[in-house]
C-alpha cells in the first residue's frame, strides 16, 4: 500500500538557488526536503498531532487525517503505529525516465502527478493526497 508521494525540487524559489529545503539536509533536520521536523514540515506537523504539547493552532486538519490514518492514537507520549512505515526517496536527474518509456525524459511535477494518480487509483482508500 501506497500512504503518500511527493516530490522536493532542487532548485527554490529563487531560480538557480539550492531550494532551502535541501540545504544542509545533512546537518539540519528542520527541513530535511520537506520531511523535516519543523512546523510546516511533514513531521514536524505530524508530530504536533500526535505528540502531547503542541498549540492547538499548530495541529492542523490535514495532519490529523495523517495522524489518525497512521497512528493507533494521537497525543499520547508513545504513539503506535498501526502497521510498519518504510520511507523511501530518489535523487532524480533530469534525464531519467518516468514510469511510461514512451514519455522518454519526464519532469518532476508531472511525474509526481501521474504517480499519485496511479497510486491513489490501486490504493484509494489508503492515500494521504485528500
Amino acid at each position: 500500500m501506497i500512504r503518500y508521494i511527493g516530490k522536493s525540487e532542487s532548485v527554490g524559489k529563487t531560480s538557480g538557488i539550492l531550494s532551502a529545503n535541501l540545504a544542509r539536509v545533512a546537518t539540519d533536520t528542520s527541513k530535511f526536503a520537506r520531511w523535516g521536523d519543523n512546523y510546516a514540515y511533514h513531521i514536524g506537523d505530524l508530530s504536533a498531532v500526535v505528540l502531547p504539547g503542541h498549540e492547538l493552532a499548530t495541529q492542523t486538519l490535514k495532519y490529523r487525517s495523517w495522524a489518525n490514518a497512521l497512528f493507533e492514537a494521537v497525543n499520547t507520549e508513545r504513539p503506535r503505529l498501526r502497521q510498519p512505515i518504510f520511507f523511501w526517496v530518489k535523487a532524480r536527474r533530469k534525464d531519467d525516465i518516468g514510469i511510461w518509456t514512451e514519455f522518454g525524459p519526464t519532469r518532476l511535477t508531472f511525474l509526481e502527478y501521474l504517480l499519485i494518480g496511479i497510486a491513489s487509483s490501486i490504493f484509494p482508500s489508503s492515500s494521504l493526497h485528500k
